[in-house]
């Protein structure tokens, strides 16, 4: 296994610590929703996706077709490796707030004794608004989030200095990538393809 690719892993299970716990609220109405705020319900359970939900057949609209494969640009210059997440298909929860499913990608670079990860999503919902009503909620101050319609792209990042540890940060890099996404997003439902 290439050093490159040793650290690209070490920064990816630093980067799973470092995430955002999700939690999944019930208000007293019984409707649910989605937070990174655990006091901003009552009875918060931290959200785990099963790993069981990876789309394997087109039986709804995944943001994984042919379509969004050109959503997520390509490395920002020869150092960077991409990683590929599977699509998932939302639980019967997710699905009840209009997602009908995701997909990410990890840019991953090492130079010296700093390793940086920035994660790309894409998700799919059923309509606009529930697009921006997610991204308000998993809302963080170190992730770029933006929709476009009825998709949305989030990208969040983590360094990972050797003797340092790792932190959350969102780079010039991670921008970018976040920002050609969501341009890449838009110019497929202008172009007439629909949701990606």
């Amino acid at each position: 296994m290439r050093t490159g690719r040793a650290v690209v892993a070490l920064a990816l299970a630093c980067a799973s610590t470092a995430r955002a716990e999700m939690y999944r609220c019930v208000d007293p109405s019984g409707a649910v929703h989605f937070t990174s705020d655990a006091r901003a319900c009552g009875s918060a359970a931290v959200h785990e996706p099963a790993r069981d939900r990876v789309l394997d057949a087109p039986r709804t609209p995944a943001p994984e077709g042919e379509r969004s494969r050109g959503v997520f640009p390509p490395p920002p210059g020869p150092a960077w490796e991409v990683l590929v997440d599977p699509p998932e298909l939302p639980d019967d929860a997710e699905r009840a707030l209009g997602l009908l499913g995701s997909a990410a990608r990890h840019y991953t670079r090492a130079r010296g004794a700093v390793s940086e990860v920035c994660t790309v999503e894409l998700w799919s919902f059923a309509q606009p608004a529930q697009a921006e009503r997610a991204r308000a909620e998993v809302e963080q101050p170190a992730w770029w989030g933006r929709a476009a319609e009825a998709q949305l792209v989030l990208a969040h990042g983590v360094r990972l200095e050797r003797g340092r540890g790792s932190r959350a940060e969102l780079s010039a890099d991670c921008s970018a990538l976040a920002e050609a996404a969501h341009a890449r997003a838009l110019a497929t439902l202008r172009a007439g393809g629909g949701p990606p």
